[in-house]
């Protein structure tokens, strides 16, 4: 199971790949092939950190930071509604155990970032 931070970095990752308008370089493709594995392997804090290191790489490092703080600001609106309207709490738009699977197939996909264009709709819902 995903603690909130890894739930948040493992989604900002995702939409990061369903914004990137080209393939990703070889060697960061294998790369997130290996944390498709490590998640597979149930590994998830070493591919989760992983995946922090391969956001810093160029083509993701702009877009994943902006996804990552969109996210937060979400959960950080989504707490404060709870207090405000109980009855109707937000809830995260999708289950971690539902995110990691989507993920496992994007990651090991051969071309994840067209992988995650095709899971566009369940990574960027419509309300974000």
């Amino acid at each position: 199971m995903l603690n909130l931070l890894q739930t948040v970095t493992l989604h900002a990752f995702l939409r990061a790949l369903v914004k990137l308008d080209s393939p990703l370089p070889i060697a960061l493709q294998q790369e997130i092939n290996k944390v498709g594995e490590m998640l597979v392997n149930t590994q998830k804090d070493d591919a989760l950190n992983r995946l922090l290191e391969l956001a810093e790489n160029e083509c993701l490092k702009k877009s994943y930071r902006n996804a990552r703080m969109n996210i937060q600001r979400q959960y950080t609106t989504q707490e404060l509604n709870r207090y405000d309207q109980p009855s109707q709490q937000n809830q995260p738009t999708m289950p971690p155990e539902h995110l990691t699977n989507i993920a496992i197939a994007i990651f090991k996909a051969p071309d994840s970032s067209a992988e995650a264009k095709k899971h566009k709709s369940e990574i960027i819902p419509k309300n974000s």
